[in-house]
């Protein structure tokens, strides 16, 4: 039987990777609308129950899965490489005019807010990723990059940037983020709209899958015994990353998404390596050293805090078991730290709740320390009745916290 000619034999194929990067990107922007204004329309189940979960957790499911048809189309994509990254980087320009917006206090369009992080974002990610993945050529680079984003992925979200930016309450994470829960644009008709899920997921993480997918599907480009499972690795980062959502979910515990993507990649091609017998023990050597150091590092970076935090007078940690900060764009106080076993965590109160007013007192009135400690002062025999904001729910909350 005589073969097809190149030409025809790759047009199915780029069509296939096209219908998969329009598809995916459509469906997960469908998605998201769902997950926006489902609570305008009906009423949702009460925040954190089995219901709730359970709802949270199905859109969850089909969001993570049309990302990963996004990023496999993108990775199957036969562009050049400096044409993946000029379109990327071009599809990321309305979300940068967006924050550009709101830093210099612009209103910015309804449907731009939506349509830039949530459709033209996730494109530019998945195509910039690509474009980097083209850079692995040999299946020992892929699984060696796979380790260290693991590492790299503990550190940097268990103490490192994302880190800070969570403790800082800043809304960027959720200003770029596919199904973002924080800052979102109601309709004018709606002056709040419950979430089905505050979960997000971050353009990084739909960077690094499109990298991972675009490296397993291009190795065979250079050497077809090279021929990486494209279809187990994308089973297996569907598996370990709804995992981690779970996790996330349920405890809300901000999760490395890099280390089930890592773990997926070396389960499904840890085969395909050609390392030495040496090469595989200093593999083996240096992964557990470095996961050794990764988990020592988050957690002296946490005790120190803690440590930190209680020394500091600011919230009266020690006695309230709190730490408070102020919102940039409203001078509102936040909490951003809540020591176990203490009053404020007994409560339910919990990091990134904004605090609306204590005792009646606006917070937004209560810009310096000595300000809020006289507050608190006077509520250790009368008790503390706190009044705030959290994600995913629709009204204010009235707490009442009393000292032991």
């Amino acid at each position: 039987m005589t073969a097809l000619p190149s030409s025809m034999d790759t047009l199915p194929r780029r069509t296939q990777a096209l219908g998969a990067l329009g598809g995916g990107a459509l469906a997960a922007f469908c998605l998201t609308l769902v997950n926006r204004y489902t609570g305008a329309y009906t009423n949702l189940p009460a925040a954190r129950s089995v219901p709730s979960h359970f709802l949270s957790l199905v859109y969850l499911a089909a969001l993570l899965a049309a990302l990963l048809l996004l990023a496999r189309g993108a990775a199957q994509l036969k562009q050049s490489t400096p044409f993946l990254l000029l379109v990327g980087l071009a599809c990321a320009l309305p979300m940068g005019g967006v924050l550009l917006a709101n830093h210099w206090h612009f209103p910015s369009s309804l449907g731009l807010s939506l349509t830039a992080n949530n459709l033209f974002l996730p494109i530019g990610a998945v195509l910039v990723g690509s474009a980097v993945g083209r850079i692995i050529k040999h299946p020992n680079t892929l699984l060696a990059a796979s380790g260290f984003a693991i590492f790299f992925d503990l550190v940097v979200v268990g103490m490192g940037t994302v880190a800070q930016v969570l403790k800082s309450n800043s809304n960027i994470i959720s200003a770029v983020s596919v199904g973002a829960g924080g800052n979102v644009p109601v309709p004018p008709w709606a002056k709040s709209v419950p979430l089905v899920s505050a979960v997000t997921i971050g353009p990084a993480d739909v960077l690094f899958l499109a990298m991972f997918l675009a490296s397993v599907a291009q190795l065979p480009r250079f050497k077809p015994e090279w021929a990486l499972s494209l279809g187990r690795t994308v089973r297996w980062m569907y598996a370990l990353l709804l995992a981690a959502l779970v996790l996330v979910e349920t405890t809300g515990l901000p999760v490395p998404a890099l280390v089930p993507m890592g773990l997926a990649v070396l389960i499904a091609n840890v085969r395909h390596g050609a390392f030495t017998k040496q090469e595989k023990r200093d593999l083996w050597i240096g992964a557990v050293f470095a996961i050794l150091c990764s988990f020592g590092i988050v957690a002296y970076g946490k005790f120190f805090a803690a440590k930190t935090a209680q020394a500091t007078p600011h919230g009266r940690v020690p006695k309230w078991g709190w730490q408070t900060g102020i919102v940039r764009e409203t001078g509102e106080r936040f909490v951003a730290a809540v020591l176990p076993e203490m009053p404020i965590e007994k409560a339910g109160i919990k990091p990134g709740d904004v605090i609306e007013s204590l005792n009646g007192i606006k917070t937004s009135t209560l810009q310096r320390d000595e300000d809020i400690l006289k507050v608190l002062d006077a509520a250790e025999t009368t008790g503390l009745t706190i009044r705030l904001r959290r994600l995913g729910e629709k009204k204010p909350l009235d707490i009442k916290v009393t000292l032991p």
